[in-house]
């Protein structure tokens, strides 16, 4: 058997504030083999990633290289020494394109190889990749830029690549074609470490996993040997039954909102709307499936008043019908990164003066609500008072979501709500979102997971190129029919007489 490329030897870090991230964690990476880390938000997963990759430093412990102690002050220091990190969210110059970007990365004479478009092509396909050099990042889709990132953490001789959450923005055919890149990669000698929550791509996917749970090793081993009941019970400390539908069928109520043949043009890299009828009804779950690009996010500005239509009509039952959102990217749209969790909680109430005294902050009060909140959505903070930047991208999105629910509205809009969110978290969402129906509230669902929306939508539209191409409910919510409709042209006829009904 082979010896380690890299190891954490009984590695802790510690806060100034107290809190412990890691305690006495180790682990070894393997040459050609992909490891899994799995946990719960808030388990040391990224704490783990950023000491190997020079961003921490440990407190206790130390990192071995091929048996030789190696100490990363920073992510150059790393990179010198054959890692990469392609993190969860990208790090890309947009304007550039793939040739720049890659050039970027590059350090010293390695530059060289990637001038000329023949040298670049020619070290893509090494890793069974095949992009334009000349393209502009920004116009690619998602799954495309995290090709770039891929690259760009290649470029100087990786023996080490950390992916963090690489499969949270890719479709089911994406993810499988990124592990089918990543297999090609190992193949080369590397070893990969890939963070994530998903345990059945964990099963299908890689050789090695292991297990954090607040803060400590809570199980490693060879993933063969695994089910994924005994995965989740470590990763959670109990068993979850992630396939059993949450909440029963609700019998839906009056009408909300309707979009009346609605169109948007398209942009520059967006389908936009095309002869769109939708109602939203009082009390059900809608959920919108589709592979991502394909109009739902012109269908969550539509929705969130961010953008009018330029032909058709929206129209709401009554003016008291509010909308609620949960944006897909939390870092720029759902989120005030170096504020407080209790300011990212009640804002825009405490804008709006709901916690002020005498024309200033009362942040006695501000600080008794967040941790109520806190509480309640189970979010992993050391205070109310830490900045959001802080947490991991989990707790963040746990934060959105919790502020949202807090808003007590009619209609509530939510954008990949379990985006980044380990089994547990996940389940808790989707069941309040849920017990929101339950109480009458709409609850509208854009998510590229089929799995999530079949377990709690009452109804589900699906959108390719723009259109909405077919709606399926009750028995008919299947992952093969609503896969069809995610990716043929068949149902597109049918939508000028109305959504398919199946």
């Amino acid at each position: 058997m082979s010896s380690p490329v890299i190891e954490l030897d009984h590695v802790s870090k510690r806060y100034p504030n107290g809190f412990v991230a890691l305690e006495k964690v180790c682990l070894s990476l393997f040459p050609g083999e992909i490891h899994a880390l799995l946990g719960e938000n808030g388990a040391g997963k990224s704490t783990l990633m950023n000491i190997l990759y020079g961003v921490h430093e440990p407190t206790e412990g130390g990192v071995l290289m091929n048996g030789r102690q190696v100490i990363h002050r920073r992510p150059a220091d790393a990179i010198a020494n054959g890692i990469g990190m392609v993190h969860q969210h990208f790090k890309l110059v947009a304007p550039f394109t793939v040739a720049e970007n890659m050039a970027l990365a590059a350090r010293g004479d390695r530059r060289k190889t990637f001038r000329r478009h023949h040298d670049i092509r020619a070290f893509m396909q090494r890793y069974g990749m095949d992009l334009d050099p000349a393209a502009i990042v920004g116009d690619l889709p998602l799954a495309l830029q995290q090709r770039v990132e891929i690259l760009k953490a290649l470029v100087n001789d990786t023996r080490v690549l950390l992916l963090d959450e690489p499969s949270t923005i890719l479709t089911p055919d994406e993810t499988r074609a990124l592990y089918d890149t990543v297999r090609h990669i190992c193949e080369k000698g590397t070893a990969v470490a890939v963070v994530t929550h998903n345990v059945d791509e964990v099963l299908a996917n890689a050789d090695r996993y292991t297990i954090l749970r607040r803060g400590k090793t809570n199980g490693t081993g060879l993933t063969e040997s695994c089910t994924p009941e005994d995965l989740v019970e470590k990763i959670v400390g109990r068993a979850v039954a992630t396939g059993t539908r949450l909440g029963a069928l609700r019998h839906a109520g009056d009408e909300q909102m309707r979009i009346t043949a609605g169109n948007l043009r398209s942009a520059s890299g967006s389908p936009g709307l095309h002869n769109i009828n939708l109602t939203l009804l009082a009390g059900e779950v809608i959920g919108v499936a589709g592979v991502e690009g394909n109009g739902q996010t012109e269908l969550f500005e539509l929705l969130a008043g961010q953008r009018p239509l330029d032909s058709g009509a929206i129209t709401r039952s009554n003016a008291d019908v509010t909308i609620a959102l949960v944006p897909q990217d939390r870092h720029h749209e759902g989120l005030s990164l170096d504020l407080p969790v209790s300011h990212n909680l009640l804002y825009p109430k405490i804008m709006q003066g709901g916690y002020r005294r005498f024309g200033l902050l009362n942040h006695a009060a501000i600080a008794e609500r967040a941790r109520e909140m806190i509480i309640q959505s189970d979010i992993r903070t050391p205070s109310h008072a830490s900045p959001v930047r802080s947490l991991s991208g989990g707790n963040q999105q746990k934060i959105v979501i919790a502020r949202a629910m807090a808003e007590s509205a009619a209609v509530i809009v939510v954008y990949q709500p379990t985006r980044g969110l380990d089994l547990a978290a996940a389940e808790s969402v989707l069941m309040r979102l849920v017990e929101a129906a339950d109480a009458g509230t709409t609850v509208v669902i854009i998510s590229s997971n089929i799995e999530e929306l079949i377990r709690v939508a009452d109804r589900i539209v699906v959108m390719n190129g723009g259109r909405i191409t077919g709606e399926v409910a009750g028995a008919n919510m299947s992952i093969e029919r609503i896969g069809t409709l995610m990716t043929s042209g068949r149902g597109i006829q049918a939508q000028a007489a109305g959504a398919e009904h199946v």
